[in-house]
């Protein structure tokens, strides 16, 4: 079965169950089935076909999910791509996917092609399609039931197109609610990208019948809103989300309906988990997702007691702590986390590189250094990349950037290394901070770190910036 298909079974099996409740109202599970199909026939009519590349460009929302599968109804290779990217950002990702269509609705910037043309579907949603210049050939042809291409956040360099087939983006999401248990009597606040996000988890809630209801912005007030409005069961955010609900004024909590928390794409300190716990009364549960292998780990039994953790390898996944030498190492000690299981990708675009080749003994190498308790649970220290020598000893700087983070004049913080006569390397941080707040606040900043981290981990020099750059998944830009 292909993910097209999955939702041809959804819809059978749920018709007049909600699927989505976005801007635009609520849309059953037959409709959005309905409204995919019309979109297929249109790109077949217009000559979408097996293996082409596709990209999808929009904000949250039923087009996205319309646009999206409806190409995958094609045969086509979908890439989602985020609507706020820039021209040189667009530019430089369709030099290395050579796409042939795009499809977006409207929000995005108008690319340049041979032929734009509007789709309309019945239920009032407008996609915009335009053919590109770019030759009409099979994105990647030596993969077989090629289904997705994604670009890494590019967080430390430069972004890799990873392939995804149908195979192993069901297995990968069937993988993760082995864990999660989601049901169709499951309604889960969604308040992520769509566009980085969309088939690690929009697609596992579609095929098993949730309910996915969009929030109306990424704001502590809208989410709180949203959670009480719609009796919402699953929250699924970053750690900026975790921050900004904590710190959020109302004293509301969150309704008796939510059972559960999962915080995704970055280190999550444990500090401001304690501090959500300690407000709304639900743990936050820590889960390690990446593109390459899936969401492998989850912290779902001790997230209260150790909310360091990234949790444990879910049924079927395997995990390892690597040293220099790829061996394993005792638990306690810090190595380079590998992971293997169900759902992983099949190579990198350009420059080709199957899977086969990317791997190390059959592990995939993730980047992230970490340990593994006495009782197994993971917990992530930093990058390999960017870990900062001072003197012998290692500082993380996601470890000091958590620290900075806390204090309450900081919007985002950014750490990294400084070269140094004596020592060879000591930490430098720069921080955003928010609005109202003084720049002359830089000594009580760092007056803050001192009381939390050892002296070698605090900044040695700490500079106030206007703004932090982010990636366009939201991420903190390294280099």
């Amino acid at each position: 079965m292909n993910v097209y298909q999955t939702l041809s079974q959804a819809a059978r099996q749920w018709p007049e169950r909600i699927a989505i409740i976005d801007a635009a109202g609520p849309m059953d599970y037959q409709s959005l089935w309905h409204e995919i199909e019309s979109v297929r026939s249109q790109l077949a009519a217009l000559g979408v076909s097996a293996g082409q590349g596709v990209g999808m460009q929009g904000r949250n929302g039923r087009a996205f999910i319309i646009g999206a599968l409806a190409a995958l109804g094609c045969g086509a290779v979908v890439m989602p791509i985020h609507h706020l990217l820039k021209p040189d950002e667009m530019a430089s990702m369709l030099a290395r996917a050579p796409l042939c269509v795009i499809l977006d609705d409207l929000t995005g910037r108008a690319q340049p092609g041979e032929m734009t043309c509007e789709l309309k579907v019945p239920g009032g949603v407008t996609l915009r399609y335009t053919r590109l210049a770019a030759p009409q050939v099979p994105l990647a042809p030596w993969v077989e039931g090629a289904a997705f291409l994604r670009f890494t956040s590019g967080t430390t360099g430069a972004a890799k197109g990873v392939i995804l087939t149908h195979e192993c983006t069901l297995e990968r999401t069937r993988g993760a609610n082995r864990g999660l248990g989601l049901t169709q009597e499951d309604r889960v606040l969604w308040v992520l990208p769509m566009s980085y996000h969309f088939f690690a988890t929009i697609l596992l809630y579609l095929e098993v019948g949730c309910t996915i209801v969009v929030g109306p912005d990424y704001f502590a007030d809208a989410i709180l809103d949203a959670a009480w409005k719609h009796e919402a069961t699953f929250l699924y955010v970053t750690p900026m989300h975790v921050r900004m609900l904590t710190a959020e004024s109302s004293g509301r909590g969150l309704p008796p309906s939510l059972r559960r928390v999962m915080s995704v794409s970055s280190r999550l300190h444990p500090q401001i988990a304690k501090d959500f716990h300690a407000r709304f009364g639900v743990p936050v549960s820590q889960g390690y997702g990446i593109i390459e292998v899936g969401v492998p780990l989850m912290n779902l039994q001790d997230s209260a007691e150790h909310p360091e953790a990234v949790g444990r390898p879910l049924p079927g996944y395997e995990a390892v702590i690597l040293d220099d030498q790829f061996q394993p190492v005792a638990d306690g000690q810090t190595g380079q986390l590998g992971l293997r299981g169900p759902g992983m990708f099949a190579g990198y675009l350009n420059p080709r590189r199957p899977r086969e080749e990317a791997l190390c003994n059959g592990w995939f190498l993730t980047g992230d250094l970490a340990h593994r308790d006495d009782a197994g649970r993971i917990i992530i220290d930093g990058r390999l990349k960017t870990v900062i020598d001072v003197a012998g000893h290692k500082v993380f700087p996601e470890e000091v950037a958590g620290v900075l983070d806390q204090h309450p004049a900081v919007l985002r913080s950014r750490v990294f290394t400084k070269p140094h006569p004596q020592f060879g390397e000591v930490v430098h941080a720069e921080v955003q901070l928010r609005d109202g707040h003084s720049p002359a606040l830089g000594e009580e900043i760092l007056a803050f770190c001192r009381k939390r981290l050892s002296s070698h981990k605090v900044p040695t020099t700490l500079v106030v910036v206007g703004e932090i750059p982010l990636t366009s998944s939201g991420k903190v830009r390294h280099g």
